[in-house]
């Protein structure tokens, strides 16, 4: 089994909706049941990719068989059944931009996200500090020196040390959008507790109306609250290959299913997840790599 770290950094915010809720928001987001934290379900980085491969750049149909499996349809169903080789695990957040008194925004992480981003690219860094509530790590361009604070929302943060070099080393090159360049120095490591509070109330908030032509005032029922994550979070995914066994009748899994993917999204480096796509919703820069223990370290060394 092969494992790949898909990378998502949002260009647009990105709404990938959970259904119609009782609750303030008419429709929110998906979200991981204990932390609160925003996901986008492996299902919906599979269908992307999928209609990327059909329909924008037009992979052979066994090609695509191999990769995503059969779409299970009509008589043959039964027949035709069997899994793809790859498989999509769900996107969380690795970095989610909030609003700083000073530099304009940061984007802030936790130890429990950098220990599961450590966890999917079997990655050997220093051990993590673990901040308490209310205080923070951070980078000098949402630091106020003077006063050893980091303001985010309107919450002020006591600053205790810099962002760990080692771990922002890793995360900077990650993905090659030239808004994610600029994060060295903004970056802030909260508690568990902050980054999950901060996640689950400052998402983006829009209103949608729509105008009764006749009436010339908000159609019945078309006043509604939508969640979005914002632009500038960056998420990441692991997608495994799996070599299944071919079956010498049917010719099955022919393909190098990884090869195909990583060449796919060479071709198309900027995709649309979620919905309300047609408001320009779910741009992202996507970024494909394969992690290789002695190359990440060794990455991190870097300067």
């Amino acid at each position: 089994m092969n494992q790949n770290i898909l990378y998502l950094f949002t260009r647009t915010p990105l709404h990938v909706g959970a259904g119609s809720s009782v609750g303030a928001i008419d429709l929110p987001i998906q979200r991981e049941r204990h932390t609160r934290h925003p996901i986008i379900p492996g299902s919906s980085i599979k269908g992307v990719l999928r209609y990327t491969a059909e329909s924008l750049d037009g992979l052979d149909k066994a090609i695509i068989k191999d990769m995503f499996g059969p779409e299970l349809v009509g008589e043959n169903a039964d027949k035709e059944a069997r899994a793809g080789e790859l498989v999509f695990g769900e996107a969380r957040p690795l970095a989610f931009p909030v609003r700083s008194a000073k530099g304009a925004f940061g984007f802030i992480t936790c130890p429990l996200v950098l220990q599961r981003f450590a966890r999917e690219n079997v990655l050997k860094l220093s051990d993590l500090p673990h901040p308490d509530d209310q205080t923070c790590r951070a980078g000098s361009k949402v630091t106020f020196a003077d006063k050893k604070k980091v303001v985010l929302e309107e919450y002020a943060f006591s600053w205790t040390d810099s962002f760990p070099s080692e771990w922002e080393n890793a995360l900077r090159g990650l993905v090659a959008d030239p808004v994610w360049k600029e994060a060295a120095g903004r970056l802030v490591l909260l508690s568990d507790g902050d980054f999950s509070h901060f996640v689950a109330t400052t998402t983006e908030i829009s209103q949608h109306i729509k105008i009764d032509p006749r009436t010339g005032s908000v159609a019945k029922g078309a006043l509604f609250d939508l969640e979005s994550v914002p632009a500038e979070t960056l998420f990441f995914a692991p997608i495994q290959v799996v070599k299944r066994p071919a079956n010498s009748e049917k010719g099955h899994y022919q393909t190098d299913s990884g090869n195909e993917l990583a060449s796919l999204l060479k071709r198309h480096p900027v995709l649309q997840f979620g919905g309300n796509s047609t408001t320009g919703r779910g741009f992202c820069s996507v970024t494909l790599v394969n992690p290789k223990p002695e190359e990440l370290k060794n990455a991190t060394a870097k300067p």
